[in-house]
C-alpha cells in the first residue's frame, strides 16, 4: 500500500469519519451490482488501466476488478483506504486529492467518479488533472450520487436541513446536468448508462435516526447537539404531517451515470 500523502488539500471532504459504517450504509444490493457494473465495464475501453478518484472501500472498484478492469484508486481517506485493503490486499491505492494526482500525463485509458465530486470544492481542477492523466480519447464513468425520488424522503430532509439552521452542503457539483455540460464544453461525447433503481422501504424513524446521526456527509457541518434538536423539531411536523413514524414508505434511488468520451 503506497501512503502517498497529499501535501496540500483543497477543501476535498474525507471520509474518515465514516470508514467503519461505509460499507453499511452505501452499497446497493448484490442482485442490483450484478445489473450495474457490466454495464459500467461495457463503457470502459477492453485494456488499459483504469483509476478510480475517491476509490473509498473499493465498493466500485472491487466488482471492476473482478471483471478484469486493472484499478488503480486514489482516496484523501486513509481509513477508507484500509477498508479497501483488508478486503484486496493486492489493490495498487495511493493516498491522494483528486486535484493532486501523482500520476504521469496519459498514463490512464480510463477513469471512474463515482459519487465523489460534489465532495471536491474545485472540481474542475478535478476534472482537469483526470483530463491530464487519461489518455486522449480515454474514458471517464462519473455519477453525481445517489438520488432519493420519493417525495416523503425529500420532505423530511429538507424540514430537516430548514430546522438546522440550512448549514452548507457538499461544496462540490450539485447534479450530474452540471457535468454533462461542463464535459460537452470540454469536447467530451456523453453517453447515458443504463442505470438501476434502488427501491424498497423505511420508515420516518428510520430516516430521521440516520440523519441525527449523521451518517450522510451532507449532515457533517452540522454539531451532534444541533442534529439532535433538528431531528426532535423534524419528528414532530411529520408526526402531524405523516402519521405513524414508524410505517415502512416506499424508497427508491437512483444514482445516473454517465459515460464521457474525451477528445482525441
Amino acid at each position: 500500500m503506497e501512503e502517498r500523502r497529499p501535501s496540500d488539500l483543497t477543501g476535498s471532504i474525507s471520509f474518515d469519519r465514516a470508514a467503519e459504517y461505509y460499507d453499511l450504509t452505501r452499497g446497493l444490493p448484490d442482485r442490483l451490482m450484478d445489473q450495474l457494473v457490466p454495464r459500467l465495464v461495457a463503457e470502459l475501453p477492453p485494456r488499459g488501466l483504469c483509476l478510480e478518484i475517491g476509490v473509498g472501500t473499493g465498493r466500485i472498484a472491487l466488482p471492476l476488478m473482478r471483471r478484469g478492469v486493472d484499478v488503480v484508486g486514489v482516496d484523501i481517506s486513509l481509513a477508507m483506504l484500509h477498508r479497501f485493503v483488508e478486503k484486496s490486499p493486492a489493490a495498487r491505492i495511493a493516498v491522494a486529492d483528486a486535484t493532486r494526482l501523482p500520476f504521469r500525463d496519459g498514463t490512464f485509458a480510463s477513469a471512474v467518479a463515482s459519487h465523489v465530486l460534489h465532495l471536491i470544492p474545485e472540481w474542475r481542477h478535478a476534472l482537469d488533472e483526470l483530463a491530464r492523466v487519461i489518455v486522449p480519447g480515454g474514458v471517464l464513468i462519473a455519477s453525481r450520487g445517489a438520488d432519493s425520488r420519493a417525495d416523503w424522503q425529500t420532505e423530511i430532509r429538507r424540514r430537516f436541513f430548514s430546522e438546522a439552521g440550512d448549514p452548507s452542503r457538499p461544496p462540490g457539483i450539485n447534479r450530474i446536468d452540471d457535468l454533462d455540460e461542463e464535459m460537452r464544453a470540454r469536447g467530451a461525447t456523453v453517453r447515458v448508462v443504463e442505470d438501476v433503481r434502488n427501491e424498497g422501504t423505511a420508515s420516518i424513524s428510520d430516516l430521521l435516526a440516520a440523519l441525527e446521526q449523521g451518517i450522510w456527509s451532507a449532515c457533517w457541518s452540522i454539531d451532534e447537539e444541533s442534529r439532535r434538536r433538528a431531528a426532535a423539531a423534524t419528528q414532530r411536523w411529520a408526526a402531524s404531517q405523516y402519521g405513524d413514524l414508524d410505517e415502512p414508505r416506499p424508497t427508491r434511488q437512483s444514482s445516473d451515470w454517465r459515460a464521457y468520451r474525451l477528445a482525441q
